[in-house]
C-alpha cells in the first residue's frame, strides 16, 4: 500500500510539471490567418453614398494575414493575464455590391486573459478572452479617387484554444477566435459625394503561435 501512495504521489508530480504555476511568465509569436465571410458579423461593414442612393456590404479586403506578439502573467495554473499586439493587412480586393477595390490595415492593442480547462493535460484546452483599442484603416478605391476611413475604437474577442508542449520551455498553440471591432467614418468623395462607412469590422481569425516559458 505503502508503494502505491508513492507511485501516485509521483505521478501528480509529473502532472504538476506540465501546468503553468502562480509567478510563471510565457512570450509568444503567432501567424494569424483570417478568411472572411459575407455579412457584417463576419467580415464585413456597411458603406452609404447617400447622394447616389447606394448602399452595400463591403469587405475588408482578401483575407487577412498578419502577426501577433502577446505576454502573460499566471496568477495560477487555470488563469493568465497579460498584453497583446496584433498587426493584420487585409490586401484588395473587390468588395461585395459596390464591385470596387477595398483593402485594411488593422492594429489591436490588448488586455489578455487565458482561462486554462485542463492545465494539467498534454494537450492544455484554454478560452482566450481580449479586450482594447482596435485602429482600422480601410480604404476604397472609387471611380473618381481612392478614400482612406480610419478609426479607433473599441475592440474585443473570445475564442477557444489548445496548447502542446514541445520541452521544458517551449510549446505550440493554435486558437480560434471571434473578434469585434467598432468601425465608422465618413468621407467626401472628388465628385462631392459624402460616404459613411459603419458600424463594425467584426471577423473570425485562426492563430498558430509558439510560445517559450520564462
Amino acid at each position: 500500500m505503502r508503494r502505491i501512495f508513492l507511485l501516485l504521489g509521483l505521478c501528480i508530480c509529473a502532472l504538476n510539471l506540465q501546468a503553468y504555476q502562480a509567478g510563471d511568465f510565457s512570450a509568444g509569436l503567432a501567424a494569424v490567418y483570417s478568411p472572411l465571410s459575407l455579412g457584417t458579423d463576419f467580415g464585413e461593414m456597411n458603406v452609404d453614398d447617400q447622394q447616389a442612393a447606394i448602399s452595400h456590404d463591403a469587405k475588408l479586403g482578401k483575407p487577412g494575414m498578419g502577426a501577433e506578439l502577446q505576454a502573460l502573467y499566471f496568477i495560477n495554473s487555470h488563469v493568465g493575464v497579460g498584453l497583446s499586439f496584433q498587426d493584420q493587412y487585409f490586401s484588395s480586393d473587390l468588395s461585395s455590391g459596390w464591385r470596387l477595390n477595398t483593402r485594411t490595415r488593422m492594429q489591436n492593442y490588448m488586455a489578455v486573459g487565458h482561462v486554462f480547462l485542463t492545465p494539467q493535460s498534454t494537450y492544455k484546452m484554454y478560452i482566450p478572452l481580449g479586450i482594447g483599442a482596435g485602429h482600422t484603416d480601410f480604404s476604397v478605391n472609387f471611380p473618381d479617387g481612392k478614400k482612406h476611413f480610419t478609426y479607433t475604437g473599441f475592440s474585443y474577442y473570445v475564442g477557444l484554444g489548445v496548447e502542446r508542449e514541445l520541452g521544458e520551455r517551449f510549446s505550440l498553440g493554435l486558437e480560434a477566435r471571434y473578434n469585434g471591432n467598432k468601425f465608422h467614418d465618413s468621407a467626401t468623395r472628388n465628385n462631392g459625394d459624402h460616404v459613411t462607412v459603419y458600424p463594425r469590422a467584426n471577423f473570425l481569425s485562426v492563430l498558430l503561435r509558439i510560445i517559450y516559458k520564462i
